[in-house]
């Protein structure tokens, strides 16, 4: 179970707040889609989700953990082992190939790589022939593939895609679907949070965040 219990995010000394006592509930293994206007605080909640942003009060209960009272090192430690994040400029690094993008991950948290592993995601992933290959010379779609793959590497139990249909076509954004729900059927908690209300409607479960507050979308 996770659970965001009375979130508030300001950036302005209070004077005004993007998430506005916000509460959210959700469970192992489920498949979400959040919508929302531009400016909504999408990406602030979903910042807050991947730990990488703290709430100005509230607090993040993670699998019985609440993450408030982690360092910032244990919270970056914690959010590499349990926690897959797909950017939506994908954040690879240009000058390293594929596979070395994918295994960055496993050499923060001090991990042996595992070549099976990688090899394992990127057939899953159709981006097998591409490991060798140079991040800056891969198309958009091919780079999303190798930042869900980078995602997927430390087995995380959350992954969470910030408009990862921004740059997409309707048949890519069906592939990027068909890859999260496969994530999902193994057992991986899959949210995203997206502009695309027709992307979102293949999703089990639309939220939409709206004056800071989160209900499920009608």
């Amino acid at each position: 179970m996770y659970k965001l219990n009375n979130i508030y995010k300001s950036y302005d000394n209070d004077k005004t707040f993007v998430l506005n006592n916000l509460s959210f509930e959700f469970q192992k293994g489920e498949l979400i889609a959040i919508i929302g206007k531009s400016g909504s605080g999408k990406t602030t909640l979903l910042k807050i989700l991947a730990t990488l942003n703290k709430p100005t009060k509230g607090f993040y209960i993670f699998d019985e953990k609440n993450l408030e009272k982690l360092s910032n090192d244990e919270l970056a430690e914690f959010r590499n082992k349990h926690i897959g994040i797909v950017f939506q400029e994908y954040n690879l690094i240009g000058n390293l190939t594929a596979e070395e993008n994918i295994i960055l991950p496993t050499i923060f948290n001090k991990k042996q790589s595992n070549n099976y592993k990688v090899n394992e995601i990127a057939e899953a992933l159709g981006i097998k022939s591409l490991l060798n290959k140079k991040a800056n010379l891969l198309s958009g779609g091919e780079q999303q593939r190798v930042a869900i793959a980078r995602a997927m590497i430390n087995d995380p139990e959350l992954v969470l895609a910030d408009e990862p249909t921004g740059n997409l076509d309707n048949d890519n954004a069906n592939q990027l679907f068909a890859m999260l729900k496969k994530l999902n059927n193994l057992g991986v908690t899959v949210i995203t949070v997206t502009h695309n209300l027709e992307f979102a409607k293949m999703f089990d479960k639309i939220y939409e965040l709206k004056n800071g507050q989160l209900g499920l979308y009608k």
